[in-house]
């Protein structure tokens, strides 16, 4: 996708969130995310955490210049797969506005739309996990719709639990967008290559308002909605190109993964639900008052999260065929995250013993 057809959705993106930003006092009471309002919540003043729309209405936008140049066929599926997915963006917006939506009904809000597009789209779903002795079940069609319902519903949740800082979120969706659509390009999968760089696009324009200063948050519409799409996108190029190990997906999407496993792993060490809220979190670590000074009130905290990320969620276009250095990318990214947030977790604990 060239950069003309690339920037309207840069500048759908841009005016939304700014439009959110400038019309606040009209809507701020209730689109308004309050500072402190619960324990995982760092911020100060109250902020619009409706910047997912503004991410949304670009994607459409993006979606219907691309739809103009498709085969009717694959229109009709790219539009049923935003259709369906339009569900989990519609739960985490009513949640943004009423804060009465639970997570677990979010959660099966984004299980029913993968398996709805499953269904649509002539039960699709996963084949392979690269595994030899697992992917027998996946020769059965129910468990195909169902893991793939699954995976997609739980990307899509991953992407709600790092949304805790100025950039992060919407950083992380950046990045799994821009390697998406350059493991499509480099695998002849021209259509969702555009479409993975057309939701970077979308999330960029809205990064201009996000990060550092937090004018805008993406909320639960956006993050959920970024992860369902960054999750039914991985499938698709996964499943449309020999060429691509199913392992491409986990590097890819290493990071919400492991966060997600890591944070229900240690809450149930901690004899916690494993799915409550907390302020456990790396990026909370790194946001504690021991590192403010170094990022600016917590303004930058995103940077070293995303430096971090960037190199393995880029690396793994590189080494979409070879499955040995993506498990060990995998390895090496889980290592360094337990390692880091021990380290952070110490010091964290010692600032706070003195302070």
């Amino acid at each position: 996708m060239i950069l003309s057809q690339l920037l309207p959705v840069f500048a759908v993106s841009a005016i939304c969130s700014a439009a959110l930003i400038l019309a606040r006092r009209w809507h701020i009471g209730v689109t308004g995310d309050i500072a402190g309002s619960s324990v995982h919540k760092i911020h100060t003043g109250t902020i619009p955490r409706v910047g997912g729309a503004a991410v949304y209405a670009a994607g459409l936008t993006g979606l219907a210049l691309i739809s103009r140049s498709l085969p009717d066929v694959t229109a009709k599926i790219v539009w049923m797969m935003w259709g369906c997915m339009t569900i989990v963006f519609v739960a985490g917006l009513v949640e943004d506005l009423t804060r009465m939506v639970p997570a677990a009904v979010r959660y099966l809000a984004a299980l029913a739309a993968a398996a709805l597009f499953s269904f649509a789209h002539d039960s699709y779903g996963i084949s392979s996990i690269g595994i030899s002795p697992f992917d027998l079940p996946l020769n059965s069609t129910a468990v195909r719709v169902a893991f793939f319902a699954f995976a997609v519903a739980s990307v899509s949740h991953a992407f709600n639990l790092i949304d805790g800082q100025n950039g992060l979120c919407g950083g992380v969706s950046l990045l799994v967008f821009l390697a998406l659509g350059i493991t499509a390009d480099r695998t002849n999968q021209e259509m969702l290559a555009t479409l993975s760089y057309t939701m970077a696009a979308a999330n960029l324009g809205f990064l201009v308002f996000n990060f550092p200063f937090g004018k805008l948050f993406l909320g639960d519409g956006g993050a959920y909605f970024n992860g369902a799409i960054a999750g039914v996108i991985t499938v698709f190029v996964v499943e449309g190109s020999s060429a691509v190990s199913p392992w491409l997906a986990v590097l890819v999407l290493v990071y919400p993964i492991w966060e997600t496993l890591f944070s229900m792993i240690r809450r149930t060490q901690a004899r916690r639900p494993f799915h409550q809220a907390d302020s456990d979190h790396l990026h909370h670590l790194v946001a504690s008052a021991d590192f403010s000074r170094q990022f600016g009130n917590g303004r930058y905290v995103a940077l070293p999260i995303l430096a971090c990320f960037a190199p393995f969620a880029l690396a793994a276009p590189l080494l979409r065929e070879q499955t040995p250095a993506l498990v060990a990318g995998i390895a090496i990214f889980i290592t360094l995250y337990s390692l880091v947030y021990r380290a952070l977790g110490k010091r964290s604990r010692r600032f706070l013993a003195r302070a």
